[in-house]
């Protein structure tokens, strides 16, 4: 026994793949169970094949096979996809700072409190309607001055968007009418002028 070689020990030939060489090593063991002698001599002849076939690999005398050579490239995992980010906003940092896109409740509350006051001028068209216009204003820098918190910008574009709307009501309404706006009229114009305002700044 002592002058076989490590094939003959596991009883294979020497061109005996890798896992014939490891099959019969193991139903060796499972055999030699109760013969540690034995099984020692089985695991040296195991471990000499293994150098032997290692040796012979690095100096190119036998193949590597594919599924070995390239086993840690097919078992990475796949590179995720990259996300394209979504492409940057072309508006201006200071446009987005004063424009709003109101919710549905953001754009209904003015136009019904400014809308209210507009009735109210209709249904009493021989009173002059500075009140509803102080009191629009004062509805327009109350609903400005809930989104940013700032009484001094709301208050200045609540007077922008009434001065503007005069403006407009007079440059407007007036041509029209031959000089006779009914204030129903004016006062609508602004309010709608006041609404935008309201509405989609901030």
């Amino acid at each position: 026994m002592a002058e076989m070689s490590p094939y003959q020990v596991l009883g294979i030939s020497e061109e005996a793949s890798f896992e014939e060489i490891q099959s019969a090593r193991e139903q060796l063991l499972a055999n030699l169970s109760a013969d540690e002698q034995q099984q020692e001599r089985v695991e040296q002849a195991y471990d000499a094949i293994l150098m032997q076939r290692l040796r012979l690999r690095k100096e190119g005398k036998i193949a590597v096979p594919d599924r070995i050579r390239y086993a840690e490239q097919r078992a990475a995992t796949p590179e995720p996809e990259l996300s394209v980010p979504p492409p940057a906003s072309k508006t201006p940092r200071w446009v987005s700072r004063w424009l709003d896109t109101p919710s549905t409740t953001d754009a209904l509350l003015p136009a019904a409190i400014l809308g209210g006051l507009v009735g109210w001028v209709v249904l009493a068209p021989d009173e002059y309607p500075s009140l509803q216009l102080a009191l629009g204003l004062m509805a327009c820098i109350y609903l400005l001055y809930r989104k940013e918190r700032r009484f001094i910008r709301s208050f200045l574009l609540a007077l922008a968007g009434l001065s503007l709307g005069l403006l407009l009501a007079y440059g407007i309404a007036i041509p029209l009418t031959g000089g006779d706006a009914p204030g129903a009229l004016l006062v609508g114009i602004t309010f709608g002028v006041m609404w935008l305002v309201t509405s989609f700044l901030r």
